[in-house]
């Protein structure tokens, strides 16, 4: 990069013959009112920097100075007149910038976007913006994406790590790109995240909550589903059909279509045809239905062709034992060895189906809505178990029975009745309150179902579990004879996370008359063991001055 050589002189210049050009950001009023106070103390440190014109002056660097100065009510301010090439100006800008705060993402891509819009290469936008030449290439590749897109990675809505797979997705198809933008825009943000390790997930997830009309499809394997959608034609049909009779000819066990997978060839057609969408993990995307539906009638035809050499084999193996050789042999030997020959015929197809159940988890489940009803009821009925049961034998239902006997049945005013005596003066006893049978759960364990099925969002299932944990965990057992006093349950977890998310979680919520009872109990406590302590103490001296004795006796 050559630099051009600068003259410069410093000059009060009025306020209203400097004209002001679009700035690469929008003023900090922040800023500018700090500066102003500043200003005001001490004057102006560092002169404004403006390029000469016939009329007045062009503002190349300096922007909250002069606004400053508006601010104040000043009508001249100490600028620094250059006479320097224009394509220096948007790189003065962005350095004051840069030297200023730091930028957002989106910020530095349009000081970037505007230095090179200026001559500037790469190379020469690093050195003047003082950065390496990979935090301009990056941000090089931001400008790549919508201007929708690059606001939301500039306001943090979308990570920076992403910029990558929306490239990828807006490279092949546009269309494609602007329903995953709409779609995380749409209150969908927490989905962002999960662009960078499964960008799969969220392109399905845009496909089927945006329900535009763009074409998205994993280039793995084809089911029956599939199939349907793209309606083939009758060929096609016809071919689908002959698939489960040669599955059923191969493995008499089979039922409906066998796995029909795409090989590498295919890859490779969607990929020079500029249609596939490819990222460091997960099955490659194909956007394009037309090259779609000719890959997929290829792949049945060859599946077709592959069934049939299959079934071809197993009869001619078949005929080969001959009829008479059949009935020499053991039958039960027989079926044992069909039978064997048909698990590692299945063993050889368990090979790929595992690879595909591990891609599909991981593209489709790694990441969950935590709003979805179904992964709240997963994770919190299957946290609490089943429903106890009555049999001496078993130990099924211990932990929902727990919770509701020491946890709902202590805390739940309709389980407990008043059952203080009144004395013969007509006066009240001792409190006494009955909280029923410890060992009669049914109505404790009925009322904390009836609790836990009346959710009607996930937040609320998660709130309405943790309460009923939160109620065992620290409802007091004082109210109940020592008998049927039981420690807490301990929520077990690696490294104990899980017990100490509960008192984080419930710790705001436990009442401060909870919190008095329990300090009293540890008072009452410490009592007990410093007057037993005391007494032991004294006990001792006294056994050792009766010992003395009778040893001078004696």
């Amino acid at each position: 990069m050559t630099i051009t050589a600068v003259s410069t002189s410093v000059l009060s210049v009025p306020l209203d013959q400097i004209r002001l050009p679009e700035n690469v950001r929008e003023l900090d009023h922040e800023h500018v009112e700090a500066l102003a106070g500043s200003i005001k103390l001490r004057g102006l440190l560092v002169p404004v920097i403006v390029r000469a014109e016939k009329d007045g002056y062009c503002l190349v660097a300096g922007f909250h100075r002069f606004a400053a100065h508006k601010r104040l009510g000043l009508t001249e301010i100490r600028a620094e007149v250059r006479d320097v090439d224009a394509d220096w100006e948007p790189t003065e800008r962005a350095i004051e910038n840069v030297t200023r705060k730091q930028l957002s993402p989106y910020e530095e891509a349009l000081a970037v976007k505007d230095a090179l819009a200026h001559g500037l290469t790469e190379d020469g936008a690093a050195q003047a913006l003082g950065w390496p030449k990979a935090r301009v290439t990056a941000r090089t590749r931001l400008l790549e994406l919508p201007e929708r897109a690059r606001r939301m990675v500039g306001a943090g809505e979308i990570p920076l790590s992403a910029v990558d797979q929306l490239r990828a997705i807006g490279k092949v198809s546009p269309p494609l790109l602007d329903a995953v933008i709409a779609y995380l825009a749409d209150g969908n943000e927490w989905a962002a995240e999960r662009l960078t390790r499964e960008p799969g997930w969220v392109l399905d997830a845009a496909l089927r909550e945006t329900k535009c009309s763009v074409f998205a499809a994993y280039l793995s394997h084809l089911d029956r589903f599939q199939i349907e959608r793209l309606k083939l034609g009758k060929r096609a049909g016809e071919q689908v059909e002959e698939l489960e009779r040669l599955h059923r000819q191969v493995d008499r066990y089979a039922y409906g279509v066998p796995p029909i997978r795409f090989t590498e060839a295919d890859v490779d057609q969607a990929r020079a045809a500029g249609v596939l969408i490819e990222f460091d993990h997960g099955m490659p995307i194909i956007a394009d239905r037309q090259l779609y539906r000719q890959l997929a009638k290829g792949v049945i035809e060859r599946a077709v062709g592959e069934l049939r050499e299959k079934a071809a084999a197993v009869a001619a193996e078949k005929k080969a034992i001959g009829s008479d050789r059949q009935k020499d042999l053991d039958p039960q030997a027989v079926r044992r060895r069909e039978r064997d020959q048909k698990h590692r015929e299945l063993a050889e197809q368990a090979h790929g189906v595992n690879l595909d159940l591990g891609a599909s988890l991981m593209n489709g489940m790694a990441v969950v809505d935590p709003s979805d009803t179904a992964v709240a009821r997963y994770f919190c009925y299957a946290l609490l178990g089943e429903d106890p049961d009555r049999s001496p034998y078993g130990r099924s239902g211990e932990r929902v029975a727990q919770l509701a006997v020491s946890g709902v049945r202590l805390v739940i005013e309709e389980f407990r009745s008043d059952v203080t005596r009144t004395r013969k003066d007509g006066s009240r006893g001792r409190l006494r309150i009955s909280y029923g049978d410890p060992h009669e759960p049914e109505q404790p364990v009925a009322w904390l179902w009836k609790w836990l099925d009346g959710a009607k969002t996930a937040g609320e299932l998660y709130g309405r579990t943790l309460v009923v944990i939160a109620a065992e965990r620290y409802a007091s057992r004082l109210v109940v004879p020592q008998s049927q006093r039981t420690h807490p349950t301990r929520w077990g977890s690696h490294k104990g996370l899980a017990e100490r998310a509960l008192e984080k979680l419930a710790g705001p919520y436990l009442p401060a008359s909870l919190r008095r009872l329990e300090q009293a109990v540890k008072r009452a406590h410490s009592e007990y063991e410093r007057a037993h302590h005391t007494a032991s103490g004294e006990g001792g001296r006294a056994e050792v001055e009766c010992a003395g004795q009778e040893h001078v006796a004696a």
